[in-house]
Formats: C-alpha cells, structure tokens, sequence
C-alpha cells in the first residue's frame, strides 16, 4: 500500500521509539556493529537506481556528482526536510558530527565517510536514548549501472498489540530517499545550493 506523508510526519516517525534505556542490551546489525539492549530492531535496505542501460530515460549522473550530493544531504538536511536545523562539528575528510534538531527533540550523530562510496551514520538521541545507524552506499554492479543502497538498523516503533508502526517506518524512509534522489539529480544539473543560501 503506497503511503503519503508530509515532511513533518515523516520526521516524527524517524524518531518515533519505545521509551526504554539504550542501555542493557545486546544485538547485532551488519557492518561489525554491536548494540547493548534488549529492545527489538528493524533492520531494511532499499536500492534507488541512478543510471541502468536498461532504463535510458534516467538522467545520466557521475559517481563524483552522486557522492557530492549525497555528502551534501547528509551536511545539510534542511535543504531536504526545512524542519530540520543543523549544526556540524569536528568537520574532516574521513567524517563529522551532526546535531540535529526537530522542534523539541535533538539527535547527535556520529557521521563517518569512505570517499565516493559509503556514508554510515550513527544516531543517539540526547532526550532519552534512541539507537539508529544508516549506510549509503554507492554501487556500480555493471558498465553502465550504478546505483544507491540505502540500509537502516534502528529502534523498533512497534508496541505490542498495537498499531504495525515499522511498516510505516520503512514506506517513510524509502519515500523520502526517493525524493532526496530526485533532488540530487536536479542538483547534479543545476549546481548545489552555495554557501549563503537556504538553510545552509
């Protein structure tokens, strides 16, 4: 079932969590990550294609354009999402952190970058503990095709006997990558947003 969502709810259901300790907990998502709780997780990737010969119509895009704009979104998410506030810190070429403001909630992450092939992304939240980890990971599987993996590893929304809240987590991410991936490729065309403009 498609699902529309505005920017606000999307962003309401990113933080949406039980309100238990990071704490205590023991499991494991991919990429060598352990996480300590005993809370369930809800683990998913998507891909988005950026250019296959099988689809002519889209839009050719570098692998050096796609980086930029994918680096981009991850520093500036309010040229995506403007209900979203940034501020960055400790800025280098191997990563950064990023805090995040969505009117009363703050997120702290922890960004590492691999140049031009993977940006991972590790959430904590500093009003009451919420895990979250992300990977955007470029991948050229043939000549010709490259495309964006999208994994997420998080917090379950689901309370039980309740309302299946991580099928609508995973509809709003995969939404909002798509549109993010659209704007990407209005800016591989156009240019990114300079340094005075909006939200940056």
């Amino acid at each position: 079932m498609a699902i529309s969502l505005s920017l606000s709810d999307w962003y309401s259901l990113l933080l949406c969590r039980e309100p238990q300790s990071y704490y205590g907990r023991r499991a494991r998502c991919p990429y060598s990550l352990t996480v300590e709780n005993d809370m369930s997780l809800l683990e998913f990737e998507h891909i988005i294609h950026i250019n296959d010969p099988r689809e002519p119509q889209l839009p050719t895009m570098s692998r050096a354009h796609l980086w930029e704009g994918l680096l981009f979104r991850t520093k500036y998410p309010g040229h995506f999402n403007p209900t979203l506030s940034t501020e960055l810190e400790n800025l280098s070429a191997t990563g950064f952190i990023r805090h995040l403001r969505f009117g009363t909630a703050r997120l702290r992450d922890v960004v590492t970058l691999d140049h031009e092939r993977e940006i991972q992304t590790r959430s904590e939240g500093l009003e009451g503990q919420m895990f979250a980890r992300s990977v955007t990971r470029i991948e050229e599987p043939g000549a010709g095709h490259m495309l964006v993996r999208f994994y997420y590893c998080r917090d379950s929304g689901n309370v039980q006997g309740g309302l299946d809240v991580d099928s609508y987590l995973k509809a709003a991410y995969l939404q909002n990558d798509r549109e993010a991936v659209v704007m990407l490729r209005r800016f591989a065309l156009e240019g990114l947003p300079g340094t005075g403009s909006w939200l940056q």
